[in-house]
C-alpha cells in the first residue's frame, strides 16, 4: 500500500464543492470515496436526509444501504404522485437518513413524479460510479429512465443550488458527456492511500490455463457474458477450483440458491466465504462489490477485458495488495512474450533463411488476434520492438532470396565485426 491519507482528511472545506456543477472527485479505489460520501458530507448538509445517493448498479445500491445513515426509496415512502405535492415525502424510519438509489431508479422516479420532483429540497447529490450513466446509454434498448437522470442532473446544476458530487476512479467520460459543468475538486494526492498490484500480466491464451496455474489459490475472475461465467465455474469446479459467482439480479437468465447466497454474503460480508476459491463476476459487480483484504486475501485476478477503465474498476474491487493481475490484451501480450522469450544462440547472428523461420515463430509463438500465429515478418516487428536488432536482406547468390539476421541490441553494440 502506497499513501496514508485518506479523501475526507484530504478535502475537508464544504465550500470546496461548488453549486452548478458536477464536481469531479477523481481517486483511486480504497481512497476513501464512499467514507466521504456517507460520513464528511452529512456534516456538511443540514440533515442527512437532504443528502440523495445515486449509485450505477442494484448489487452497489445494496451494500451501500448497509450503512446506517442510508435508506432504499421503498423505506423512503415515495407517495403516489397527484396526490402529494411534496417528492419524496419521509416516512418515520427514513428520518434523517439520505435516500439510496440506481441513475434507472431515479429516473423512473423522476419521469413518474414529473413536476412534483423538488430538487431544491436536497443539499447535495452524490453521483457514485458516475461514468456508468454514460455507459449505460451506449445501449440500445432499456435507457429511457437513465437519460431521464441524466437531463434531470443537468436541470439540477443549471439551478445553481443543489452541490451535485461525482465520485469515480476513472472519470473521464464523465468530463467528455459534460463538458464545461463538470468541476475537478484540487487536493493535495502527494500522500493519497492507494492498493499496489505488484505484477500485471497481459494475457491471449485460455482463461482455463492460467485458473490450472493458480489450482489451490483464492482468485477473481471478470468475464462480460454470463454463458461465459457459467463454463469457467464448470471448468473450475471440475478441475477440483472451487468456483461460484452472480450477476444481476435484474438479468434475465436466473440464478440458483446457492449463488443469491454468495451474492448476499458478498454484500453483507465485503469477503470471499471459505468454501469458494474462485469468484467469478461481470459488469454487475465492475464497481460496486469491496472483498476486504483484511478478511481473506486474493491471489490472483484475471480481467478478459483490456479497456483501461474496466480494469481499473475490477482491480478495485479487491482492496488489498494484489499480488497478480492478469488482463486480456492480445497485443500487449505478444509484447510481454517476446520481452520473456529468450532465443537459443542458433537464430543469432547467421543468416535466416525461410526453411529455418516456422521454427523461430513457433518459439517465440506470438498470435493473431481472432486464432492462430503470426508468421516471420510481423514477429521480426515485435522482437525489434523488445531488445533485438532485426534486418532483412536479399542474397544475390541464392537467386534474391530473402534472410533474416537477428542480434541482441547488447551484442550488436559491442560487435565488431561484419553482420552475416
Amino acid at each position: 500500500m502506497i499513501g496514508h491519507k485518506r479523501i475526507s482528511e484530504l478535502i475537508t472545506d464544504p465550500n470546496a464543492i461548488i453549486p452548478g456543477y458536477i464536481n469531479i472527485i477523481e481517486a483511486p479505489v480504497s481512497s476513501g470515496k464512499t467514507h466521504l460520501a456517507l460520513n464528511t458530507i452529512p456534516a456538511w448538509a443540514s440533515s442527512a436526509s437532504k443528502i440523495l445517493y445515486l449509485i450505477d448498479t442494484t448489487n452497489g445500491e445494496m451494500r451501500i444501504q448497509k450503512n446506517i445513515r442510508t435508506v432504499g426509496r421503498q423505506t423512503y415512502s415515495f407517495y403516489h404522485y397527484g396526490k402529494k405535492s411534496t417528492w419524496g415525502e419521509r416516512s418515520e424510519a427514513a428520518e434523517n437518513n439520505m435516500p439510496v438509489m440506481t441513475y434507472a431508479g431515479f429516473g423512473c422516479e423522476v419521469r413518474d413524479g414529473g413536476s412534483a420532483f423538488k430538487w431544491h429540497d436536497y443539499d447535495f447529490i452524490i453521483c457514485d460510479e458516475m461514468q456508468n450513466l454514460v455507459n449505460y446509454q451506449k445501449y440500445k434498448q432499456g435507457t429511457k429512465n437513465v437519460e431521464t437522470a441524466e437531463d434531470t442532473l443537468r436541470a439540477i446544476a443549471a439551478e445553481g443550488k443543489t452541490k451535485i458530487v461525482a465520485l469515480s476512479a476513472t472519470p473521464q467520460q464523465i468530463r467528455e458527456r459534460f463538458g464545461d459543468i463538470c468541476y475537478d475538486v484540487p487536493f493535495d494526492r502527494s500522500d493519497l492511500f492507494r492498493l499496489e498490484t505488484f505484477a500485471e500480466i497481459p494475457y491471449c491464451g485460455s482463461i482455463e490455463e492460467i485458473l490450472l496455474r493458480h489450482k489451490g489459490q483464492t482468485g477473481i475472475l471478470y468475464t462480460t457474458e454470463i454463458q461465459d461465467m457459467k463454463r469457467y465455474m464448470d471448468f473450475a469446479n471440475k478441475n477440483g477450483i472451487r468456483a461460484n459467482g452472480f450477476w444481476s439480479v435484474n438479468a434475465n437468465t436466473r440464478m440458483n440458491q446457492d449463488q443469491l447466497d454468495l451474492r448476499h454474503t458478498i454484500l453483507e460480508n465485503e469477503a470471499i466465504p471459505a468454501n469458494v476459491d474462485l469468484l467469478v463476476i461481470n459488469a454487475a459487480s465492475q464497481t460496486c462489490i469491496k472483498i476486504q483484504g483484511e478478511k481473506r486475501k486474493v491471489d490472483y485476478m484475471i480481467v478478459h477485458y483490456s479497456n483501461e477503465e474496466v480494469k481499473t474498476q475490477v482491480r478495485g474491487r479487491y482492496h488489498g495488495d494484489l499480488p497478480i493481475f492478469y488482463y486480456h490484451d492480445v497485443k500487449a501480450a505478444n509484447h510481454y512474450r517476446t520481452r520473456q522469450t529468450t532465443l537459443p544462440e542458433c537464430f543469432l547472428n547467421t543468416r535466416l533463411y525461410s526453411d529455418t523461420w516456422k521454427e523461430l515463430c513457433e518459439i517465440v509463438s506470438l498470435t493473431r488476434p481472432h486464432g492462430g500465429s503470426y508468421s516471420m515478418p510481423t514477429v521480426a516487428k515485435y522482437l525489434q520492438e523488445n531488445g533485438y536488432d532485426v534486418m532483412k536482406k536479399k542474397d544475390s547468390k541464392r537467386n534474391g532470396q530473402y534472410y533474416y539476421v537477428i542480434t541482441t541490441r547488447e551484442t550488436n553494440c559491442g560487435n565488431t565485426t561484419s553482420s552475416p
